[in-house]
């Protein structure tokens, strides 16, 4: 992934090894800054920042449109001669539970000499979700049939909507939000479901609707083999007691 930033007289680009990163990896940047000006310029706001833009907002011009995340670490005493270059290295660390790329925001990589985000060049960075949270997911499309509705993230929370299959027991259901995060090394997982309710009157059967949720905390030893690989049998385990909760029974 490159990017190239122009701010007369200096010439940004930036590099990066990776066409999407995922959650828990390492982002390597490179950004080399060439004068093609006729005076030296200090680079005293030399800036690479990892930050999470608004999309509506980054098209809008908001000035609020991103919120730093983690900002790069680099020498700013170099004062850049006329026709000359210099290269700056950082490694951007993402968290497990770092935000991902969804409809409505992804990561960015601000780079530039300036110390307004607006002022800076912009390039998207897609982030995909940790492979234990994907494992969920996947289970949850090929093993018991939701339709995936849309990815998100919030509060440190990677998330699935479904809508339910159709089928007798899961009738009730009109849809299931699941959200996954990293707590030390466990995984907490949320179920949050729509349910439809029946309600007995004087003389007739009323449908209301209501939420129903469970929360699980799984534990390495319980839903790891040795090497980080996933138990599918645990994973397939819980889901079905998480279900067990909105199923009709019949």
């Amino acid at each position: 992934m490159r990017g190239v930033f122009i701010q007369k007289p200096l010439e940004f680009r930036l590099e990066v090894p990776l066409d999407a990163a995922i959650q828990g990896e390492k982002v390597p940047c490179t950004v080399t800054v060439t004068n093609h000006g006729s005076e030296p310029i200090p680079l005293s706001q030399i800036s690479l920042t990892l930050s999470l833009g608004a999309l509506k907002k980054v098209k809008a011009k908001a000035e609020d449109a991103f919120e730093v995340l983690s900002e790069g670490n680099f020498d700013r005493s170099t004062t850049l001669a006329p026709g000359s270059q210099s290269t700056f290295v950082h490694d951007f660390a993402l968290d497990r539970n770092a935000p991902i790329s969804d409809r409505s925001q992804t990561p960015y990589l601000l780079y530039g000499n300036a110390d307004q985000a607006a002022l800076l060049g912009q390039q998207p960075l897609t982030v995909k979700m940790h492979p234990h949270y994907k494992a969920i997911f996947d289970t949850l499309e090929t093993v018991f049939s939701f339709i995936n509705k849309g990815e998100s993230w919030k509060g440190g929370y990677t998330s699935v909507k479904y809508k339910a299959p159709d089928i007798r027991k899961l009738s009730l259901v009109e849809e299931m939000s699941v959200g996954v995060r990293f707590v030390d090394e466990s995984l907490e997982v949320l179920y949050t479901f729509k349910i439809k309710k029946f309600e007995a009157g004087a003389q007739s059967l009323n449908v209301t609707k209501g939420k129903a949720e469970v929360a699980q905390m799984w534990i390495p030893s319980e839903y790891l083999f040795g090497g980080g690989f996933i138990r599918q049998e645990f994973v397939d385990k819980k889901i079905e007691e998480a279900l067990s909760v909105v199923s009709t029974g019949l």
